[in-house]
């Protein structure tokens, strides 16, 4: 493509040289450039700007001027903003030819992609997903490095996506994502908020930017988009909606588990095995049976009812569809045994999720909880204790592991975490493979074991190293 038509409809402050050159690709990382590619400069990629010219970019992009040998300048307002936009451009704007549904908040966004593929499947609608566990379309299924990829990973992405047949995406949002413009230059029909809990601190230092970040989908993304018709689809239940109300012509529907509103619960019954829900869609009630376990899985459940209803599914399709979905990899996802004890393996890894599951636990226990647990290295270290604690008052013995240590010392992130705990209710065994096991040699029939913290990973990052390790293949292999 010609630079001049990646950038006929962006937002520049100058062009400095010839816009008549051949573009092959668009990146802000030296180590990916190539003969003909547009270098987007950062504060990390400044340094770097003689690398890329000898590597081959043609263009330099950047929010200042500078002195360079490039065949063409350009200077922007916002550099992260015009990556996305020109990647759109470049891929030839694959999100303006989809339905993209974006979903953002702490928790559930996983399981809530999972349930509208499904529901999208039930409905003969072929759909592409972007998400923590994989990017799944068309047959193919590519591991996620982020939740949500960079700019021009996503476009590119959805390129690929529209030219395999798929008309339908899900993806995830994370507030990472929206707070560095990975997002840009996507034309989104719908936007779902779960909810808003303590997370990603060490990144947005304090919960108003991270409830900020998070409502940049429905306040700048979603208002901003291009199509005729737009959703919001909010959790009522959760306190920061109001932060999340984006302006006309944007829709907004609610859901709660509380509240009579767009969708939400006439009644349930929950135990180990899953849930049995009767839900009111705008008017239409219709039950339904699903091996999800607990009422935040309900929560899910409402909110992709109101999606299936933007796109005019009936209610027997999404029963279909809701019912279809027996398990979401590493989220409450069950361990099969013979031994008659529930065996759960999440992803829970902040406060709210642990506090969550462990309470839904906690009601359906006949036996013991048993909670195996670490947190993270180089993270929010303020979370330690608060998860300390929670599992101290929830759980009936805790053992206290590593998770990800990266450069920290195992150790002294289990320390954090003993530090919120009151009582003698937890062991602490720092490997994480051997408390794995200890947990299950110690758990009987009746019993529920729960190991949170990694959920669907299979690696372990232990300083600079990553080694294959999966909570499930140890809790099969210790049983």
């Amino acid at each position: 493509m010609k630079l001049a038509e990646v950038i006929k409809d962006i937002p520049v402050k100058g062009v400095i040289g010839n816009t008549d050159i051949d573009i092959t690709g668009l990146t802000k990382d030296s180590r990916s450039v190539k003969e003909g590619s547009i270098f987007f400069v950062t504060k990390k990629s400044e340094p770097f700007i003689t690398e890329a010219l000898k590597k081959g970019a043609r263009v330099i992009v950047a929010e200042k001027e500078l002195k360079t040998e490039a065949p063409c300048f350009i200077t922007v307002d916002d550099v992260q903003s015009a990556l996305g936009k020109m990647a759109s451009e470049f891929y030839g704007l694959p999100s303006k030819h989809l339905h993209v549904v974006g979903i953002t908040g702490t928790n559930g966004k996983t399981t809530i992609t999972f349930l509208i593929e499904s529901l999208l499947k039930a409905d003969g609608r072929k759909a592409g997903v972007i998400g923590t566990i994989s990017y799944r379309y068309g047959g193919l299924e590519l591991k996620a490095d982020n939740t949500t990829p960079g700019a021009t990973e996503t476009h590119s992405l959805l390129k690929d996506m529209y030219e395999c047949g798929i008309r339908f995406v899900a993806m995830e949002v994370s507030s990472h994502a929206l707070d560095q413009k990975r997002v840009e230059g996507i034309e989104f029909d719908v936007g779902i908020f779960t909810n808003l809990t303590h997370d990603h601190l060490d990144y947005h230092r304090n919960i108003d930017n991270y409830r900020s970040a998070k409502a940049q989908l429905f306040k700048h993304y979603l208002e901003q988009s291009n199509k005729k018709k737009r959703y919001a689809i909010l959790n009522m239940d959760d306190q920061a909606v109001r932060e999340m109300l984006p302006g006309e012509p944007v829709q907004c529907l609610f859901y709660s588990l509380k509240n009579k509103t767009d969708a939400y619960l006439v009644n349930y019954q929950e135990d180990i095995t899953g849930l049995s829900l009767t839900v009111s869609l705008r008017g239409k009630t219709f039950s339904l049976q699903t091996p999800l376990v607990g009422l935040f899985n309900a929560s899910n459940i409402l909110a992709s009812a109101l999606y299936g209803y933007t796109l005019g599914m009936t209610t027997a399709t999404m029963k279909k569809g809701m019912e279809g979905l027996q398990s979401v990899p590493g989220r409450l996802e069950r361990v099969k045994n013979d031994r008659g004890v529930s065996i759960f393996v999440d992803y829970a890894h902040t406060p709210d999720a642990l506090k969550k599951v462990l309470e839904m636990l906690t009601r359906l226990k006949k036996g013991r909880l048993i909670l195996v647990f670490g947190c993270g290295g180089d993270r929010d270290r303020a979370k330690r204790p608060v998860m300390g604690e929670i599992a101290s008052h929830l759980t009936d013995l805790t053992i206290i592991t590593s998770d990800n240590p990266r450069s920290e010392e195992p150790i002294s992130i289990i320390e954090d975490i003993r530090k919120g705990f009151s009582g003698n209710s937890f062991k602490i065994i720092e490997n994480r493979h051997d408390a794995i096991y200890e947990a299950v040699q110690i758990a009987k029939e009746g019993d529920i074991l729960l190991v949170a913290g990694k959920g669907h990973e299979d690696f372990q990052i232990v300083g600079s190293k990553v080694f294959h390790f999966s909570d499930r293949e140890t809790i099969e292999e210790s049983l």
